[in-house]
């Protein structure tokens, strides 16, 4: 089924060049061993033999092109996105920051503030001698259902007893307050008040003082500023969650294109070099040791070719996790880069965890150790990275920690998270938030780095 979409994928040109590979090699070998048998010269042999691989080389590359453009389109492709998911996350993260200095409050707003006046007249221990008309029109209240105290009225609206003691310090010492108070109406609306309270003396001599309360009603002014604050918050919130989205939609994206591009290299490339290397192994040797040596060298190259085409095509969407998930694709992690790099990666499932998760989360976590594992090796020159999993009931925990030498994680805060070194950490983080897990990064100079997920399970 596979090799019949295979067949398919690369079209009637392909099938027509992987033919024309087999009758020529094969009229090559039939050429070589009746040549070979006959009394030649060495220059002879090694002409022949040389002429036979190029025009092997030559109808491979000609089968190859189309199908190493094709994928170098798609990569193309795949960068672009990613650079446009580097914009939007940085336009997404200039929101979080300018969301604490969007709020317009008054400038936003055509309220007049209304000119003060006097409210109350009281005596140095609060006790209130005249009420205005206005304060009466602002509370609704007349003089005899009101206070006689002006700091007994605080104290019922629940003002703070240290607030009202500190208040009282201040006017023994003939010094003015202002502030804003909210109280309530003898309807028991919220009301709030802009206050001045000013002792002022009453005799020439200014040995006797008394307290002059003056204010105005800015209840419109606050509500209109309060409600200037949630419009602008919910316009951040959308802009946010829009951005948000269309991060996730290009996250998604990445993954298919990266499975599409992975499943062309295995199906296509992978199965033409295959082939091309049963061909190599198929050429009786000369008893030429130069010919010999670069047969033996193709042979060689041609292993660590597809040796690394499947690197890369594991890279970009191993097989392991799709079909058996995250456990044996962080396992597979291990034992691929120990074989390909000199870092040595462990895994160790802890408590025996075996579950799937739904694919869009067993994706991200595996792409946040991956990562976690690339900077170990390219960026912490780590000789040793240990990959542990574990969970309760109620959560998953996944640990990459590194022996590597870290960094000052303070210094990369300040300068951003879009710089060279900056950016998969950012991505590590939007990643683990995409699936509504916490990220935690550890590290210092010299002592290594460890990233922690934690995935809430219920």
């Amino acid at each position: 089924m596979r090799s019949t979409k295979t067949l398919r994928g690369l079209g009637y040109s392909g099938i027509a060049s992987l033919i024309a590979i087999v009758a020529t090699i094969l009229i090559g070998q039939y050429y070589l061993l009746s040549g070979l048998s006959e009394n030649q010269s060495i220059g002879q042999k090694i002409v022949f033999l040389s002429v036979l691989l190029i025009l092997i080389i030559a109808i491979v590359f000609a089968t190859m092109y189309p199908q190493f453009r094709k994928i170098y389109l798609s990569y193309t492709e795949l960068i672009r996105s990613e650079d446009n998911a580097k914009t939007m996350a940085s336009q997404v993260s200039k929101l979080y920051d300018e969301l604490g200095k969007s709020y317009q409050d008054l400038e936003a707003v055509n309220h007049i503030p209304e000119e003060m006046s006097i409210l109350m007249k009281a005596d140095m221990n609060g006790r209130i001698s005249h009420l205005s008309e206005k304060v009466k029109e602002i509370l609704f209240i007349d003089k005899e259902s009101f206070h006689s105290n002006f700091f007994d009225w605080l104290k019922e609206e629940s003002y703070r007893e240290d607030f009202i003691v500190q208040l009282k310090d201040m006017i023994t010492q003939q010094q003015s307050w202002n502030g804003e108070i909210k109280v309530a109406n003898s309807e028991g609306d919220f009301v709030w008040l802009d206050l001045v309270i000013q002792p002022v003396p009453t005799s020439v001599l200014k040995n006797e003082y008394a307290l002059l309360i003056i204010g105005r009603d800015i209840s419109d002014i606050n509500e209109a500023r309060q409600r200037s604050r949630e419009i602008n918050h919910e316009l951040v919130d959308k802009r946010v969650k829009e951005q948000q989205y269309r991060s996730v939609l290009i996250l998604e994206g990445q993954e298919e294109e990266r499975k599409r591009i992975a499943q062309e290299i295995h199906d296509g490339i992978g199965q033409m070099l295959t082939g091309l290397k049963l061909s190599l192994e198929g050429i009786i040797p000369s008893s030429s040791p130069h010919m010999r040596q670069r047969l033996s060298d193709s042979k060689h190259l041609m292993k660590s070719i597809i040796k690394e085409v499947r690197r890369v095509s594991f890279n970009l969407a191993p097989s392991s996790l799709v079909d058996y998930g995250i456990v044996p694709a962080l396992k597979k992690i291990g034992q691929e880069t120990t074989a390909l790099t000199e870092t040595i990666v462990t895994f160790e499932n802890k408590t025996g965890f075996i579950n799937r998760l739904d694919s869009n989360i067993e994706t991200n976590l595996y792409r946040i150790v991956q990562e976690a594992v690339n900077n170990g090796i390219k960026y912490a020159k780590a000789k040793q990275i240990n990959i542990t999993l574990s969970h309760t009931i109620n959560q998953l925990q996944i640990q990459v920690k590194d022996n590597g030498k870290g960094f000052d994680i303070k210094k990369l805060e300040k300068v951003g998270h879009f710089g060279a070194s900056g950016h998969g950490i950012f991505n590590m983080k939007e990643r683990a938030a995409y699936v509504n897990a916490a990220f935690e990064i550890e590290t210092n100079i010299g002592q290594g780095t460890t990233v922690t997920i934690k995935l809430p399970l219920t």
